[in-house]
């Protein structure tokens, strides 16, 4: 393969990894099992169970408050739990939805705590650093040819 060959072909092949992603992320919100922000927001489908999540930005007695940015608009929703959480802790929970942006009956709750998220996020990026370190080592790229090549 001659180098206009293989740039087309990696060309193509990006086309189409973005058409994919670009296709899953018009339609993930339409195969829901349970409805989101997007029909909270358009047709606030109250006494139904629907998935919300986001981070905590305010305790009080019986229950915290959640906000998340969605398509550009801040959502706050009030939940009604006993479940202790920290400010700053991601929730996503599956509820029953009430007036007024509350949820409550509680079915299903992931927090996941701020710590936790950054030590996720230090983890990954000391496997990356590895990872980089290990092809460098045992690979080199020929930039004449376009190809890499093993040392």
């Amino acid at each position: 393969m001659n180098l206009t060959t293989r740039i087309l072909i990696g060309i193509l092949i990006l086309t189409l990894i973005v058409t994919l992603c670009t296709y899953y992320a018009s339609e993930y919100e339409n195969h829901l099992e349970h409805p989101s922000y997007r029909a909270i927001l358009s047709d606030y489908p109250q006494g139904e169970v629907v998935r919300v999540y986001g981070t905590v930005v305010r305790n009080y007695p019986g229950g915290y408050e959640i906000q998340q940015i969605y398509q550009d608009q801040l959502v706050s929703v009030q939940i009604v739990t006993g479940s202790p959480v920290a400010l700053g802790d991601r929730v996503d929970l599956l509820g029953v939805l009430g007036p007024d942006n509350t949820v409550s009956n509680i079915q299903k709750i992931y927090v996941n705590q701020m710590w936790k998220y950054y030590f996720l996020i230090l983890r990954s990026f000391l496997v990356l650093l590895f990872l980089i370190f290990i092809f460098h080592r045992y690979w080199s790229f020929d930039s004449k040819r376009f190809v890499f090549r093993r040392r």
